[in-house]
Order: C-alpha cells, then structure tokens, then sequence
C-alpha cells in the first residue's frame, strides 16, 4: 500500500508540473516571452535579441537571466550565444555575471527536475543514447564529470544537468562543480561578446582551447587528484 506521504509528494509532483504548464499556455506574456528569447538565440540574431531584452527597461538584467535559466530546458538552443549577447548588451563584466547567474540557476532547474520526476520524464526530454552515454561517465568519473563538462562547452549543458539528477551526487556537489566549471568560459566568452560578437573564428579558437583543456584534464585526473590529497595529508 502506498504510503500517505509518498502518496502526499506524488500529488504535489503532478500539481507543479500541471501549473507550470498551465502558466506557460495561459499566463499573458509567458509564451510569447519564451518563443521570442529562444528565437532570437536560436538563429543568433544579436541584433533581435539586444532589443528584445532591452525592451524590457529596467528589468532587462533579470530578462537576461531568466532567458538564460529557461533555456536550459529547451534543446537546440545555445546558451554560448546569449552569453556572447548579453557582453555585447551589458559590458563584459555586468555580462558575464547574469550568464553566469543564469547558467547556474537553469543547471539546477534540469537537476531538480531530473531528482523529482525521475527517468521516464528525462528520457523524454533527452535523445537515450546521450542519456547512456552520460550515466557510464558519470559512473567513472563521479563529480569531476560534471567539473570537466563545465568547462568543455561543446558538451550539452542540460544533458549533464539531467544526467547529474539520476545520479546519487548530492545538490551542493552539481552547484559547487558547476559552478566554478563554467567560470571561466563565460568570462572568455563575455570578454570576446562585448566586442566580437558577430566574430565566431574567435569563438571556435577558444572553444578549441577549453576542449583541449578539459581532454588534459580529464586524461591526467587521477595525478590531480593524488596531488590534492597529498597536499592535505602534510
């Protein structure tokens, strides 16, 4: 027999879920806000999305990282490109800091969301052969999985996001990794944006780099690691 509370937490599963998609067909503007942000970053259109955001005035910060969390649950749109926007709007460092905000605020939306509803949503929402692929590296390599992907951004962000979530890492684990993971490519990215955001053989260089660095990374892991824990034993 199903317990109440577990019977309790099903309910309030089912009644987030159908609210959230309620507001999203029936609250004014909510739509109509996601279709345009995800346009705009889907077929970068800098120019489109600049006055998008900055039609919303004073609220254009918390335009930008809203736009940034939501599409951590959208396929196919790159949160590279509004990081690289949103330096071209804001100035690098204003720039970075609400991609930043944003990245991290959208990473724990897909974990939650993968912690609470489980496998049958996630592999609804993500292709099954990329959802394998990330269960057995994150079976090998633990947190620094979620470390290394960070930095690599060539990796889908919210496939590591939802991979993390039916894993047993723990919340503060993801945020701490994300965190300090995707650090430094949005500040190269926001450096590049506020003046070369229409530039992608920069892009493309950097990109390079980090994906070069992240291999390093991920090859010579276990020195790292034998550094760090030696160091604490001294």
């Amino acid at each position: 027999m199903t317990r109440p509370n577990s019977r309790c937490i099903t309910f309030i599963k089912i009644g987030t879920l159908g609210l959230a998609i309620a507001a999203y067909f029936f609250l004014p503007g909510i739509q109509e806000f996601a279709a345009s942000g995800f346009y705009y970053l889907k077929y970068r259109n800098f120019d489109g999305l600049r006055q998008f955001i900055l039609s919303y005035g004073i609220w254009a910060p918390i335009t930008s990282i809203a736009l940034m969390t939501l599409q951590s649950l959208v396929p196919l749109v790159p949160g590279a490109i509004l990081t690289i926007g949103n330096a071209w709007i804001f100035g690098w460092q204003y720039g970075a800091l609400y991609s930043w905000t944003g990245a991290l605020l959208g990473a724990a939306l897909d974990f939650g969301i993968a912690r609470w509803y489980g496998r049958p949503v996630i592999e609804r929402l993500v292709n099954i052969k990329y959802l394998k692929y990330t269960d057995g590296f994150f079976r090998r390599h633990g947190i620094l999985a979620v470390f290394i992907t960070r930095l690599v951004p060539v990796v889908p962000f919210k496939v590591i996001s939802y991979g993390s979530g039916l894993t047993k890492i723990t919340l503060y684990k993801f945020i701490t990794a994300t965190a300090i993971g995707q650090t430094p490519p949005i500040i190269i990215y926001s450096i590049l944006g506020q003046n070369l955001s229409h530039n992608f053989k920069a892009v493309v260089v950097i990109t390079s780099v980090f994906i070069v660095l992240g291999i390093l990374i991920y090859y010579y892991h276990n020195s790292i690691e034998r550094y760090f824990t030696s160091r604490k034993e001294e």
